[in-house]
């Protein structure tokens, strides 16, 4: 459901019966409820010729009558517009269930109430199978405005007891946290340039990794620049910055002026003063101290926790930072990893708003660990260390995911979801090992050869396994992860750790029973429990920080900077 308003009724009934354009054209344009039952029919005559126009004029000045009459007194945009649309998965409506459906909305609305003879005047068009548009001016019979205050929620509602009632797909209703989706505008001038993504949603993901790059205005805005990002600043009166716009390079108008974006054009909380509210003195810190993955591992693996025991508030506040923490992983990550990383971001962008207020103080010490991971730079680490921030992410977001169910943040809840798909994506990427050509994997090679590669899983791991988890046991075994879970539990012991001991500390932190594939459960967790520091690993890493802090030092260029500087170096 979408509602808008427009100055012109004429422009409107001539787009409803007209033909339409290539991405959506019209058939079968007829009305199929009004405000009363007589009205001119141009459904039924061809579209553009003079008998239909005639017809469509006569429609329009029947519906400005009272706009007419009201003169000065009439608002602005006195059109109403309204779409309907349900869902493709739902059957085909008849017209009768349409007009019940437009005459429900129009009263719950406030533009027609049920029983009210001098509502406003309306028309329900339908052209398509899966939707109807709804048209009505703004000018009671009284000559007064209606009562159609907060009419997109009153209407929302009323869709919703209708998808009850009737049967059909329930749909998630938006909460006013949601990013301003592109416009079909922008959308074409993205395929006519040959991109996925517009400006707007370029421009979003740019502020974002930004933000989580920055811990403080001043880094902000040269992060942006190192993006390549064209800023704006507004100057207010007394010197100080009192918001911003940006706009890619190459994105210009028809009179080649640069297309710029507002903050709250991109997103709610991407304005200048909440982008302000993440940033704080407490966080700032060196970002040459030792040990940034592991570190970030420990405050990711806190947060799951912090969910389910903190106040809403705080917890709001982490998944705030949480998604910084996402926008930083797209920075340090390469290849296939980062594709899935980077899409796993931009859904888990949604995520991170709800009705609930952000303390976005709770999340301080996420958004330090995220700007140390971008000051570790790419390509400084190993596999093992970004399957372990990989893992940590998982949990995290599995943990926002039911957070969030447990609000009715529908939404939110299934963008973390999404989000967890391409994090686990990600994280078979990392940790799978690349394919080599051995003597044994030649072509030709006996399959006897080839099935020797993989070790069979030793009398210990498989008593280790069913004294542990006896009702697990068969569904581990026969799972396709079975063999990487073989893998890190040979792995483990070697370590001096029983078999059982290890897969005791592996399956008491989380349950199996919801888990689609329990090996790679256990996999994530064995080979995370590999790469933590030792005892005398994190002393060394406490007395580095120590030092480091005792001379603070900060170097002027952004992470961004200086991960875009190595990458040139590299080449």
């Amino acid at each position: 459901m979408k509602i808008r308003n427009g100055r012109r009724t004429r422009g409107v009934l001539h787009y409803l019966f007209g033909p339409g354009g290539s991405a959506s054209p019209h058939s079968g344009q007829h009305i199929v409820a009004s405000w009363e039952g007589f009205l001119p029919e141009p459904g039924h005559l061809t579209p553009g010729s003079p008998e239909h126009n005639a017809v469509l004029t006569r429609l329009a000045r029947l519906m400005d009558v009272r706009v007419d009459q009201a003169g000065a007194n009439a608002p602005d945009k006195h059109v109403w517009h309204c779409s309907l649309r349900n869902h493709a998965r739902d059957r085909t409506l008849t017209d009768q269930e349409w007009a019940q459906a437009a005459r429900r909305v129009v009263a719950a609305a406030g533009i027609a109430p049920e029983g009210d003879p001098d509502g406003c005047r309306w028309v329900a068009v339908r052209h398509a199978d899966d939707h109807i548009h709804i048209v009505a001016t703004l000018v009671r019979a009284d000559l007064r405005r209606p009562d159609n205050y907060r009419d997109v929620f009153r209407a929302a509602a009323e869709c919703a007891l209708i998808e009850q009632e009737w049967g059909l797909t329930r749909v998630d209703r938006s909460d006013r946290t949601a990013a301003q989706r592109p416009t079909d505008a922008e959308r074409l001038k993205a395929e006519r340039r040959g991109r996925t993504t517009t400006s707007r949603e370029h421009l979003r993901e740019r502020v974002h990794t930004a933000i989580a790059a920055a811990s403080n205005e001043a880094e902000f805005f040269a992060a942006l620049e190192g993006l390549g990002v064209e800023v704006r600043k507004r100057i207010l009166p007394s010197g100080e910055v009192g918001g911003y716009s940006v706009a890619m390079p190459d994105d210009t108008n028809a009179d080649g002026d640069l297309v710029w974006f507002g903050g709250t054009r991109l997103a709610p909380d991407l304005s200048l003063p909440r982008i302000r509210a993440r940033f704080h003195p407490a966080a700032h810190r060196d970002p040459s101290t030792a040990e940034p993955w592991h570190r970030a591992a420990t405050t990711l693996d806190a947060l799951p926790g912090h969910l389910r025991h903190g106040e809403d508030e705080a917890a709001a506040g982490q998944l705030s930072a949480l998604g910084e923490a996402f926008a930083a992983m797209v920075i340090v990550t390469t290849g296939p990893t980062r594709i899935e990383v980077r899409r796993a971001s931009i859904a888990f962008e949604r995520a991170t708003r709800s009705r609930v207020r952000a303390n976005q103080r709770a999340g301080d010490q996420l958004r330090a660990a995220a700007r140390d991971l971008l000051w570790a730079g790419r390509g400084e680490q190993d596999g093992g260390a970004i399957a372990m921030i990989l893992c940590a992410l998982v949990l995290a977001a599995l943990a926002a995911t039911h957070w969030h169910r447990a609000r009715n943040h529908h939404q939110q809840a299934a963008a973390a979801h999404q989000a967890l798909t391409h994090l686990q994506a990600a994280y078979r990427h990392t940790t799978t090992p690349r394919p080599t050509t051995t003597r044994a994997t030649r072509p030709g090679t006996p399959p006897a050869a080839r099935d020797q590669e993989t070790p069979p899983a030793t009398p210990e791991v498989m008593a280790a396994l069913r004294q542990v988890l006896p009702e697990h046991a068969d569904r581990i075994v026969a799972d396709p992860a079975w063999p990487a879970l073989n893998t890190a539990l040979t792995h483990a012991t070697r370590t001096g750790k029983a078999p059982a001991t290890v897969i005791l500390e592996a399956a008491g932190q989380r349950e199996l029973d919801t888990a689609a594939s329990p090996a790679e459960v256990l996999t994530w967790r064995i080979r995370r429990q590999l790469h933590q520091p030792t005892a005398r690993h994190r002393a060394a890493t406490t007395r580095s920080t120590t030092r480091a802090t005792t001379t603070p030092t900060r170097p002027t260029t952004t992470p961004v900077h200086r991960t875009t500087e190595e990458h040139h170096r590299r080449r």
